[in-house]
């Protein structure tokens, strides 16, 4: 007998599946045009040989530090759930001059990371590490500095505050965000890794509601 979880995730994949029409399918000499960035909600795409349907699309919109004035910047975010093993994966792209997609892979904690003497840090120590450009230590891995900045997440017509922490490791190959949101009076941390992928390994099957 399954349990309520798995049941759930068999009936949201089963619901997803029946959404998608024979009138929805992208005509093949259309799909190598298309990208994520044509992706709307309830879309259906393949990637690494699974298939992703677009539960729903987000957007975090670069603002200046105190939330005030909006900037040009914009990354968007598609919350994915694979049909195949009913996991549940962000995707993010952004263009500036080229379009760049990375998917999330590990969900972390404070108490997973460190400094590059090996003492633990917390959300008090975020602000002198973006100042000093310094590393943060995950599993023996440094990831280093990159930017800081402050966004306005908009999910369902609700905006939120929230300020990122990015970092990278020495290759290039993964990263590591830490999301500082500000709401209901108090702080909550966001902290998780990602990969860069290759936006053409990914085809579109439907385009989903724009």
């Amino acid at each position: 007998m399954l349990d309520t979880a798995t049941r759930k995730s068999f009936q949201e994949r089963f619901h997803a599946i029946r959404t998608l029409g024979r009138e929805d399918l992208v005509p093949k000499q259309e799909s190598s045009r298309l990208s994520i960035r044509d992706a709307g909600p309830g879309a259906f795409f393949t990637y690494l040989g699974q298939t992703w349907w677009v539960r729903e699309i987000n957007s975090y919109q670069e603002t200046s530090d105190d939330f005030n004035t909006l900037e040009d910047y914009e990354i968007h975010e598609l919350t994915c759930l694979c049909l195949e093993t009913g996991e549940t994966i962000h995707f993010e792209w952004e263009y500036d001059d080229v379009l760049e997609v990375s998917m999330t892979k590990e969900r972390l904690s404070f108490r997973n990371l460190k400094d590059d003497a090996g003492q633990s840090i917390d959300e008090d120590d975020l602000d002198q590490i973006a100042d000093d450009k310094d590393g943060v230590v995950v599993n023996d891995q440094t990831f280093w500095y990159e930017d800081d900045w402050a966004a306005l997440f908009n999910r369902g017509g609700r905006q939120e505050k929230v300020y990122m922490y990015e970092f990278e490791n020495e290759a290039g190959s993964l990263f590591l965000t830490i999301e500082e949101w500000q709401g209901s009076g108090r702080e909550e941390y966001r902290i998780y890794t990602s990969v860069p992928i290759n936006p053409d390994s990914i085809t579109l099957i439907s385009k989903g509601g724009q």
